[in-house]
């Protein structure tokens, strides 16, 4: 029995959130929410609430001896701000997003 859970467009770039992936990945989910609710990188509480979706969707007697098989970190859409520089111009922010994917299974 797997479970997945799926957040896109999460405010964090994808490049700080895949330095997530080797912390969590082959640990039971609840020991990957501990080791994530100690993690101060960015992405972490997105993880966090991944995990805790994925978990709700197994029944609640199995749902302890989950693993996490997989985090998956993709681009997301990217939202342009403008910053307003001297002499008149403005110059474009880039505020990057990541699509979040967590499989659970159950070994």
């Amino acid at each position: 029995m797997n479970a997945k859970s799926t957040h896109y467009a999460a405010r964090c770039t994808p490049r700080k959130a895949r330095l997530l992936r080797p912390l969590v990945i082959g640990k039971s989910a609840a020991h990957a929410i501990a080791i994530l609710a100690a993690e101060r990188r960015a992405g972490s509480v997105a993880a966090i609430k991944l995990i805790r979706a994925a978990m709700a969707q197994l029944p609640r007697e199995v749902a302890a001896g989950a693993k996490v098989d997989d985090l998956v970190v993709n681009e997301g859409p990217k939202r342009t701000t403008y910053m307003p520089r001297a002499q008149g111009r403005a110059t474009p922010v880039t505020k990057r997003t990541s699509h979040m994917t967590v499989r659970l299974s159950l070994n």
